[in-house]
């Protein structure tokens, strides 16, 4: 029972995740820099804070009680996952659902896996159970080369420079990689969680006390870029065009962002001592889904070639069938 209730609450939580993008292309007269940080602020600040204030009992004294060194290596990684976020705007914005999302999601997949594993199951590495989490996050990788494959006949078919084309897939190589430490902090976050359970948060809600200072910290890089491109694109005053149309899609984009995270953190504790291990690859590949068919439904790839369009697929399919082969661990 645990565990279905676990993968009900994964699913809404990769469905959120899968979407929450969506509206940044339903916004009028803004420029990226100016969704996006509506977005951030909203989603990693406002309702981060708010809800980790609302169902963390005195979250101070969380902070204040964990080691110093538990703090700083969350912050650490928060950092990284903002520098990483940024990656994914840009990405997301340059690809698109279709081949941005497999791209990223499938990486963070791999890297939001296995590096927890190898910290702190380094001696399962060898066993059945970390073998084939092995081979399935080599598997992701070999999806992810056909879906830029694919993307680099797209270009090319359509007349778009090679090397702007293989610097959109480095971006996304990148945003992946770092966007995998969400899962890596949580890993790391076990501290906080127990000081917040002994302080009387519910064992849904404790892990909050994690995402409320990690998504804080990735806030900075977030803040930083946006606000280098506004003053760069004297962009400030855009603002001031359809605020409310557009503060209310960036509200929508931070909620259904947050939701997931927090959905994704109560799922781990439901689906058994791996939740955090095993969970991660199921709600990233449910997520990859998700954005893929949004990607399909906004024709992203109309005028594509059929060879280009046959190699994403086989990508895709790829890198499913990985993330797949990664979640049987749960069952081993």
């Amino acid at each position: 029972m645990e565990i279905t209730i676990g993968l009900g609450l994964l699913l809404i939580a990769a469905f959120f995740q899968g979407s929450f993008v969506l509206p940044i292309k339903m916004t009028r007269n803004w420029k990226w820099e100016n969704t996006w940080l509506a977005f951030s602020f909203l989603g990693m600040c406002v309702l981060n804070l708010t809800l980790a204030f609302l169902f963390i009992p005195n979250l101070i004294g969380v902070y204040q009680s964990v080691p110093g060194i538990d703090l700083l290596l969350l912050i650490f990684f928060g950092l990284c996952w903002g520098l990483g976020a940024v990656l994914f705007g840009i990405a997301m914005d340059r690809l698109g659902l279709a081949l941005g999302y497999p791209i990223i999601m499938g990486l963070i997949a791999s890297f939001g896996a296995v590096i927890p594993m190898l910290i702190f199951h380094s001696n399962e590495v060898i066993t059945l159970k970390g073998s084939i989490l092995i081979i399935g996050s080599i598997i992701v990788v070999f999806g992810i080369t056909l879906c830029a494959k694919a993307y680099a006949l797209k270009e090319k078919f359509i007349g778009n420079k090679t090397q702007k084309s293989s610097l959109n897939i480095l971006i996304a190589v990148a945003a992946g990689i770092l966007s995998s430490f969400p899962n890596i902090g949580l890993s790391f976050g076990k501290s906080f969680i127990d000081v917040a359970l002994k302080q009387g948060a519910s064992d849904f809600m404790a892990v909050n006390s994690v995402w409320a200072l990690f998504f804080m910290a990735g806030f900075i890089p977030n803040a930083a870029y946006t606000i280098f491109l506004l003053y760069k694109n004297k962009s400030f005053n855009q603002f001031k065009l359809s605020f409310g149309r557009n503060s209310l899609l960036g509200f929508l984009m931070a909620f259904m962002w947050i939701a997931s995270f927090y959905l994704y953190g109560v799922s781990t504790l439901k689906l058994g001592t791996w939740g955090g291990i095993i969970g991660w690859p199921l709600f990233i590949s449910l997520s990859i889904i998700i954005g893929y068919l949004w990607g399909l439904a906004k024709s992203e790839w109309k005028g594509a070639s059929i060879q280009s369009k046959s190699k994403l697929n086989q990508g895709l399919l790829v890198i499913f069938f990985a993330v797949v082969i990664i979640a049987i661990c749960n069952f081993l």
